[in-house]
């Protein structure tokens, strides 16, 4: 029924309204056969699923026991990886304080437990650890240029010149002419010798 049906047959719309809302009102609580039997079927089937979990309490019980055992799984599994992301972020962290061994250094301080990380997993306080054991170990450090010596260099000039008359050293002179030459030759020409 229908606002426009009822002013058709004769009726003035607020006249109109005042049916339509007495109608509704009372087809509130109004179910279509059709429906109550949907729902009623629906409704034993419900009780039917509560009687059987009732009656397999002991496969429930298992199934959550068995949940249980994999919501610990996956915390372990979380744990696990923000430990190795730590560890990563840490390894990198030491090498940039010129660490040689990153994960002696780490086992040496009593594992990952033993160092401060922010929310992100970034290590803090690295820096103010490692200064005691740059005094202590300085063996677990690099060094920049330890005492002058750069084999990978080659030609980095001697401390003295071999051609020159106060540190003459042929042994020296004949090293450096079959390395280098050139070399040789401008510290001849330095040292006021021609070769």
């Amino acid at each position: 029924m229908k606002k426009e049906e009822l002013i058709a047959k004769g009726l003035t719309e607020d006249q109109a309204k005042a049916v339509l809302d007495i109608h509704a009102e009372e087809m509130k609580g109004f179910v279509p056969k059709e429906r109550l039997d949907e729902v009623s079927g629906k409704l034993k089937e419900a009780n039917a699923t509560i009687d059987t979990l009732k009656k397999d309490n002991a496969d429930n019980a298992e199934l959550q026991k068995q949940v249980g055992e994999y919501k610990n799984k996956v915390a372990q599994l979380e744990t696990n990886a923000a430990n190795i992301q730590k560890t990563y972020a840490l390894r990198e962290k030491l090498k940039e304080a010129g660490a040689t061994d990153a994960d002696y250094i780490i086992y040496k301080q009593g594992g990952l437990e033993k160092f401060s990380f922010d929310k992100d997993g970034n290590p803090i306080g690295v820096d103010d650890l490692l200064k005691p054991l740059k005094a202590s170990s300085p063996h677990l450090f690099k060094v920049d240029n330890p005492g002058g010596y750069n084999p990978a260099g080659g030609s980095a000039p001697p401390a003295t010149n071999p051609f020159a008359k106060d540190t003459w050293n042929l042994t020296e002179q004949g090293k450096i002419f079959r390395e280098d030459p050139a070399r040789a030759r401008q510290l001849a020409a330095a040292a006021g010798e021609k070769l």
